[in-house]
Parts: C-alpha cells; sequence; structure tokens
C-alpha cells in the first residue's frame, strides 16, 4: 500500500520538470505523475529566462497539486562549484571546522557570501577520507528560492543536479560492475558523473545543447529560438565515415553541426576520464549512459559508442522505480533519461541516500531556527494565559505570586547579566584569537599557491625546447624584490603588496619551428580560457603581442635565444606578499 506523497521539482536552463511519488510496500518507489515545461530562448538571457522560468514553475507546481507542500528543490550544476578534496581521517568532532577550512581554501568567494555543503566518501578505517564540497553564492539561491516559493512551495533548501543524478544512478544500476559513466547534457553545462562501487565523482564543463543551438543559429544566420527548434524537429548527429547524407541538404548541414558540436563534447570526456583515472585513482569506464534532453538526439548513442569504442545507452531512472500507467508512463519511457534528478531527489526524502549535498537558503535557515523556537513560544503562551487567569479568579492571590515570580525573574536577570558580560569577553577573545591565526591561514594558503603556479606552468611545457630561467612576482607590474639589474624599479613594500601577475623569462633553443614555440606556449595557455577550462592566469582579452616578447633568432648565431611574458592574474589568484 503507498505511503505519503513525495514532491519532486527540478529547475534547469531551459525546462522546468515535477515528479509525484509515494513509497510502496516493500520501500521502493511508484512515480504517479510527471510534468514537464520547457523555455524558449537563449538560456543565457538570464533576465527573460526569470521571467519563463518562474511561469513555468508555477505550471508545474499547479499541474502536480503541490502548492503548500514542504518540499526542495533540485537546481543544475551551472551556477554551482563543486570541488574534490582529500584530507587526513579525523573523528566527527573535528570534521566540520576542517571541512569549514578547506572550504575558505577551494570557493573563491568570502565563505560568508555563499551557501555551501558537503558529503564525506570513503571507508571509516581509510588513512584518508575524500570530501565533495559544492558552494553556490547566496545571492543567486536567494533567485531561485524566490521563483520557488512565488509558486507556492514551501521550500526546504536546493539539491544540486549531478548528487541527485548520482542517487538514481546507485539506486537503479547497482547491479553494475567496475566504473559506469553517466554523461548528463543540460542546456549550459554538461556533468560527467562517475560511479565506482560506493565511491563518486563529479566534473562539469560549460558544454552543452544550447551551444548546438547556437552552432545551427550561426551556420544558417538565424535567431537563437529558430536555430533550437530546428534541432528539436530535424536535428540528428550525423554518422559519418560511409553513410549517406540526409537528401534534404539543409538537414544534412544541420546533422554535420550537431556532430562537430559533439565531437568537441567527446573531448572533454575523454580528458575527464584521464583526469579521473590519473588524479582521482580511479579505473576506466565500462559502460556509458547518456541522460538530459540533448541525449534524446537520434544516433547520439551510437556516436559516443563509436568515438569511446564502450557499450552506450541512456540513462533509465525508472529501471526499479513503479510507473503508473497511462500518459505517465509514455512519457517515462519515451523522455525517462531527462527525469534523472527528479527520481535522485525522491529518494533522498524517501530515506537514506549515499551522498546528500544541500544549499540552503538564508530564510530557509531562519524558518527553520523559528520553528525550533515555536515550542518554547508555545509553553510561554500557555503559561501567561494561565497566569492571567488566576489573576482575574484569585486578584490577590495572585499579585503575591506575581510579585514572588518578579523577585525571581530579577535574580535570574541578574544572574543572566553576569552570563552576558562573561559572554561579550570571551566573544572579544576569539575576535583576538581570529586574527592571531589569520597569518597562519594565509600560510598555508602560500604553501600551496607556489606549487600550483609552478604546477601550472610546468603542465603546459609539451616539449624540452623551452627552459625558464626566471618568474618574477610583479605588483603593478614592478618586481617586488629588489634586484639592481633589473630594468624597472622594484617594489620595497613596508606592510604587504598585492601579487597580480608573473613576468616569466627564459629560453628557446633551435628547431624546425623557431621561436613559434614561445607563442604556442602562450596559446596554450591562453587556450584553458577559451576552451572553458580551469585556468591560473587572466589572459582571456590579452594579445599576445602585449605581454609576450621573443628574440626571434634570426642571427643563427647561437644554440637559444631569450623570451619573455608577463602573465596577469585574475583577483580570485592574487595573493599578498610581506617583504
Amino acid at each position: 500500500m503507498a505511503d505519503e506523497k513525495i514532491f519532486s521539482l527540478s529547475l534547469g536552463s531551459q525546462q522546468v520538470t515535477g515528479a509525484v511519488f509515494s513509497k510502496t510496500g516493500d520501500g521502493g518507489l511508484r512515480l504517479e505523475k510527471l510534468e514537464r515545461r520547457d523555455f524558449v530562448g537563449d538560456p543565457g538571457d538570464d533576465g527573460a529566462r526569470s521571467s519563463q522560468a518562474g511561469e513555468a514553475v508555477k505550471e508545474v507546481v499547479g499541474a502536480l497539486k503541490m502548492k503548500g507542500a514542504k518540499t526542495g528543490y533540485v537546481i543544475s550544476s551551472f551556477p554551482v562549484l563543486i570541488k574534490f578534496a582529500s584530507l587526513p581521517a579525523l573523528d566527527g568532532a573535528q570534521v566540520d571546522q576542517i571541512v569549514e577550512f578547506e572550504a575558505q581554501q577551494q570557493v573563491p568567494y568570502p565563505i560568508n557570501e555563499v551557501a555551501w555543503g558537503y558529503q564525506l566518501m570513503g571507508e571509516p578505517d581509510d588513512i584518508e577520507i575524500e570530501v565533495a564540497l559544492a558552494a553556490i553564492k547566496s545571492d543567486e539561491l536567494a533567485e531561485i528560492d524566490d521563483l520557488v516559493q512565488g509558486a507556492g512551495i514551501k521550500s526546504q533548501g536546493a539539491e544540486i543536479s549531478p548528487i541527485a543524478l548520482f542517487n538514481a544512478l546507485r539506486f537503479n544500476y547497482s547491479d553494475l560492475e567496475g566504473t559506469t559513466l553517466l554523461v548528463d547534457i543540460g542546456a549550459r553545462t554538461t556533468d560527467m558523473i562517475f560511479m565506482e562501487g560506493g565511491r563518486f565523482f563529479v566534473r562539469t564543463v560549460k558544454i552543452g545543447g544550447a551551444d548546438i543551438s547556437r552552432a545551427i543559429a550561426k551556420e544558417f544566420g538565424t535567431d537563437f529560438g529558430s536555430a533550437d527548434q530546428r534541432k528539436v524537429l530535424d536535428g540528428f548527429v550525423a554518422l559519418g565515415g560511409p553513410y549517406a547524407d540526409h537528401e534534404d541538404p539543409e538537414i544534412a548541414a544541420i546533422s554535420k553541426v550537431v556532430r562537430n558540436s559533439l565531437t568537441r563534447l567527446h573531448s572533454e570526456v575523454m580528458r575527464t576520464i584521464t583526469f579521473f583515472r590519473s588524479q582521482q585513482g580511479g579505473t576506466a569506464p565500462s559502460f556509458i549512459l547518456l541522460s538530459g534532453a540533448t541525449a534524446g538526439l537520434p544516433f547520439i548513442r551510437e556516436f559516443f559508442a563509436e568515438k569511446l569504442n564502450l557499450p552506450v545507452d541512456h540513462f533509465n531512472p525508472f529501471r526499479n522505480v513503479t510507473v503508473a500507467k497511462g500518459a505517465v508512463a509514455e512519457l517515462a519511457a519515451s523522455q525517462g533519461h531527462q527525469f534523472g534528478d527528479l527520481v535522485g531527489s525522491a529518494l533522498a526524502r524517501a530515506g537514506a541516500v549515499p551522498a546528500r549535498v544541500e544549499l540552503i537558503p538564508t530564510s530557509v535557515s531562519e524558518a527553520r531556527d523559528l520553528d525550533s523556537r515555536k515550542p518554547a513560544l508555545v509553553f510561554a503562551l500557555v503559561a501567561l494565559a494561565a497566569l492571567l487567569g488566576c489573576v482575574g479568579f484569585h486578584y490577590t492571590r495572585g499579585a503575591e505570586i506575581a510579585n514572588a515570580k518578579a523577585e525571581g525573574i530579577r535574580g535570574k536577570f541578574e544572574t543572566l547579566d553576569r552570563f552576558g558580560k562573561e559572554i561579550q569577553t570571551l566573544e572579544a577573545q576569539i575576535a583576538e584569537i581570529d586574527a592571531e591565526q589569520k597569518p597562519y591561514v594565509e600560510s598555508v594558503r602560500h604553501r600551496v599557491y607556489w606549487v600550483r603556479v609552478f604546477n601550472y606552468l610546468g603542465s603546459k611545457l609539451q616539449n624540452d625546447l623551452i627552459h625558464m630561467t626566471v618568474l618574477e612576482p610583479l605588483s603593478d607590474g614592478r618586481p617586488l624584490v629588489e634586484d639592481a639589474s633589473a630594468e624597472f624599479d622594484a617594489v620595497v613594500p613596508e606592510d604587504e603588496s598585492v601579487i597580480d601577475s608573473f613576468s616569466v623569462e627564459g629560453l628557446w633553443r633551435e628547431n624546425p619551428q623557431g621561436s613559434q614555440v614561445v607563442y604556442d606556449y602562450f596559446k596554450g595557455l591562453k587556450g584553458d580560457v577559451e576552451s572553458g577550462g580551469e585556468t591560473f592566469f587572466d589572459l582571456g582579452e590579452i594579445d599576445i603581442s602585449e605581454v609576450v616578447k621573443v628574440d626571434a633568432g634570426t642571427g643563427n648565431d647561437r644554440f637559444a635565444y631569450p623570451f619573455q611574458m608577463s602573465l596577469p592574474l585574475p583577483e580570485e589568484n592574487q595573493v599578498r606578499f610581506t617583504k
């Protein structure tokens, strides 16, 4: 017999989905209702998308009769920062403090300006434990939460789509051996979720279905909405090779644009698999699952199977879920790969799940605090009503009782006032300790900072044709350390300065390409920005001629020739330096 209703709501960049589940007698799930509403237009247009999302949420909530329900919701990974870190095994009392310290290092915003959560992974007797951190700016989460509450939902906070998908993956595919990779292709991002036993890993790249629509719009010189509609109606993945093109030249052209866009995504998938194996100690996946609206493109499964040389299938989040008959069953069967996060969210609300990270808006946190105090407030009101009743019946006796209580309260007030002053003293001591620990926190950050600089620069060296001889930190274009041989004046900081760029000097040796190897190295650094990958330097708007000086070596009189480049840092990678 079914239990109480479980509501799930998911807010994507181009669609809102919702579902109603119930528990079955054996502890499983039964899908009762399923709804989906799509947006029109470019998901990058946040102004128009916000109003469309609000209307879509209201429609889904109304269709599922969710108004007034207390539930959370799932948000896409686009506005969320997800990081993984390894920590020494600690007891429960220390975990929160250590994880918060790690979050301060990993999140590029002040910790009091974000909503964040974490999930620990690993076994209790492991030497190290792995932690998955997730954070979103508080104001961005508040905007999303306002949309949900505006539709009549009593918000309980947000879950993250990749985590919800992992829970749905474990629930439906726990029988798979080895490593399974779920590729969830959203509108603005693609999440790659690895499942290896009880362990998971997530990497997000900013490539999605909207990029395909933009490529079609560019190819045919049309607007995004028309291109997106053509993609949905006529789009498929060109098979290439010996397969003949579509008889309609426009549809054939669309299919080739789709294939070219997915080829870029395939490169990111391969890069992520390599990273998972080399940096996370994982094993290569033996099975690939596809989810998300874009995964419904015809022949996309064959495309990835050919490229990855692995078995590929569409993700079925209802594999172990009972589905009601009728239109719900038809929608779940035809487009089930789009609703995995709804299943994962329902599992989290039905009971224990292997991973759970909640992002709580300030308004929800305040409401929870108020709810926790309600019993005490109700009790106080009841006590007050009883006291007033006694006063009405027995005025004289009531006055004596009131006076006695007043004396007792006065004594408690004096006690509490003394405690209050002691608390203020302790708070002042805590503030003093926080000020003392700041240099240690900065020293920890500096310790890993230089390793990150050297590792990043070294990882971009593709051969031994370039040798770096000087790595000079700069502040406002000047070195931080006095150097009599320098061509410009050095900064001599009295207190502290900010390292906002690096000067790199070195030599390139003779080779068939000549000095081009230096420019290729710089393009490699800049390529991370253009591809949307992780980068260390702020090179997005920098022209190579502005920051790179190279001896062209036209004299052909030396074995090696000098070069110099100036590499500016984004604000989040700038550090303070004290002489």
